[in-house]
């Protein structure tokens, strides 16, 4: 009897043939389990979060120090001579710098959830701030509120570090203009010690929390590996007992789940993040909304802008009407840095009295303004770096399903280190390169003027408008793209990925192995290259040799 193709018959069972192609070692290792403990992924990680701590220790004292030895004159804030173009620059530096710490302490965070969340663990990759385990303190709602909020702390500050004057122009109309008098206004920058102190307590934060939940999943023995690979995590899981292995489901993929195992023919074409991850779509939803307030903002500030001026210039027939209408001002300029060439449109919410406090375009002192900014920073960039966090999940999802298809590549799929995955993978770096820009622009967007209150530039917030239209194209590229092939998507789901691997090894193939005693085909994994599955051939269980 021939092997089963398209129309299989379950009467008579077909002999065993065995195809094997010279070199191929049977699956001696399918009970292997010595995984992969992630040796060096961790002490990466612990390395990064011993940073985060020396860091936040750091930002605390200069902070401190600075803040308690300010002079008064200064406004509490001490000044710098920088240049505009490297005063706006800076924030860049230190986004990408706080960056680079979040993520490493959101590794520890979610390598310990990932481990602790036992036999609920679906995925390799997850919402780490969005899961949680009932009754646990150290993995619960209340600290995953903790953590977001130490993390929208840390990129709220980093955008208050430093501060300028408003350009020539506008600084005119300053109810703090003693100021403006100085030479070389234009390079006088504000270093403000509050915000390194709230830097410091956010990265403080999130590190006491990240060791708090990685030392409550060791001490209970919860960590299996370390790994970010999907593969090393199913295998971890396996091993472990914490899934066990479906037998006859070999080209059935995580859209397959609910089906029961039965002889499958290959597909060409494979389905995407969208159909696979429920958790996905709200994300991709949320990216959008995201876009669409932006647009709005940009929107409101445009026009706010506009009518203003045309009424002020009518109020002051066409004659310097910032001294009359202090709070718009409308320029030519639309450089990425505002201000650099040129003055850029503007719009000001006003908040600070002069010296005195008795006069000036707000009603209240600078400290109590920079209290209200911060607030409102935190309200805008809690919305920001949430749609960032969600970002991660499409990214990572993406990548596990990268490395799950390395298995058909000519070099295979083998253990690499977390660092290694995320540089090797193109998707990982854009967005690591997006997260600092995209918080940056919010910074250029809105921010606070020394003696007025909290500009918000137009052009700016269209860039940022901008940054998060190219992160909510990104993502759902990444969710509806299509997989082709006859390897059956995974994307990270455990249990699929246990069912597909019948051959654990530190170097993985996918393919062709041969076939079983009814005459099916087999596919599954190896050490050594397997041959391409065949397009007409029915598979289903193991191979027998």
């Amino acid at each position: 009897m021939d092997p089963v193709t398209a129309t299989p018959s379950y009467e008579e069972p077909a002999p065993a043939i065995d195809l094997v192609p010279a070199g191929f070692v049977p699956p001696f290792s399918a009970n292997n389990k010595n995984f992969p403990r992630g040796d060096l992924t961790r002490t990466i990680s612990l390395a990064l979060l011993a940073t985060a701590y020396a860091s936040s220790i750091t930002c605390l004292i200069v902070g401190g120090v600075y803040f308690n030895n300010t002079a008064p004159t200064n406004l509490g804030w001490r000044r710098l001579r920088l240049s505009r173009p490297l005063k706006q620059s800076l924030p860049l530096l230190i986004n990408i710098f706080v960056t680079i710490l979040t993520e490493g302490t959101g590794y520890v965070h979610a390598v310990a959830l990932r481990w602790s969340l036992g036999t609920s663990l679906v995925f390799n990759s997850n919402l780490r701030l969005f899961s949680y385990i009932r009754g646990s303190w150290a993995f619960g709602r209340l600290m995953n509120f903790l953590s977001a909020g130490f993390l929208v702390l840390c990129y709220a500050a980093t955008g208050l570090i430093f501060a300028t004057l408003p350009p020539e122009k506008v600084c005119s109309a300053l109810p703090l203009n003693f100021i403006c008098d100085e030479r070389e206004t234009r390079d006088l920058v504000f270093f403000r010690p509050g915000a390194v102190l709230a830097l410091g307590i956010g990265l403080l934060g999130s590190s006491a929390l990240a060791t708090w939940q990685v030392v409550d999943a060791t001490v209970r023995e919860k960590i299996k590996t370390w790994s970010s690979s999907p593969i090393e995590t199913a295998w971890a899981a396996w091993s472990t007992g914490l899934r066990t292995r479906r037998e006859g489901r070999c080209m059935l993929g995580v859209h397959e789940q609910q089906w029961p195992s039965a002889p499958t023919l290959p597909r060409q074409k494979q389905g995407n993040a969208w159909e696979a991850h429920t958790e996905v779509r709200q994300v991709v939803a949320f990216l959008w909304v995201l876009v669409l307030l932006t647009l709005f903002w940009f929107a409101g500030v445009i026009a706010a802008v506009q009518r203003i001026n045309r009424e002020c210039i009518v109020a002051g027939d066409g004659q310097n009407y910032m001294d009359r209408c202090d709070n718009v001002y409308v320029g030519g300029s639309w450089t990425l840095l505002p201000d650099t060439n040129g003055v850029t449109s503007l719009a000001q919410i006003s908040l600070v009295n002069d010296a005195s406090g008795t006069s000036g375009t707000g009603n209240l002192s600078n400290n109590g303004a920079i209290a209200v900014v911060f607030i409102l920073m935190m309200g805008f960039q809690s919305v920001i770096t949430m749609g960032l966090h969600c970002s991660e999940l499409l990214v990572t999802l993406s990548r596990d399903q990268d490395t799950w298809r390395r298995a058909t590549s000519a070099n295979g799929c083998k253990e690499r280190n977390a660092l290694l995955t995320v540089l090797g993978s193109w998707k990982s770096i854009a967005l690591l390169a997006l997260k600092p820009l995209v918080h940056w622009l919010f910074g250029l967007a809105m921010s606070f003027y020394i003696g007025w209150g909290i500009f918000m530039r137009p052009p700016q917030i269209l860039y940022l408008c901008l940054s998060t239209l190219i992160l909510a194209g990104f993502g759902t590229w990444l969710t509806f793209g299509v997989p082709r092939g006859p390897q059956p998507a995974a994307y990270g789901h455990l249990q699929t990925m246990i069912d597909l691997i019948d051959d654990w090894g530190q170097r993985m193939f996918w393919g062709h192995k041969g076939w079983t005693l009814n005459g099916f085909g087999h596919a599954g994994t190896s050490s050594q290259k397997c041959e391409e599955v065949r397009m007409e051939l029915y598979y289903a269980g193991n191979v027998s040799f």
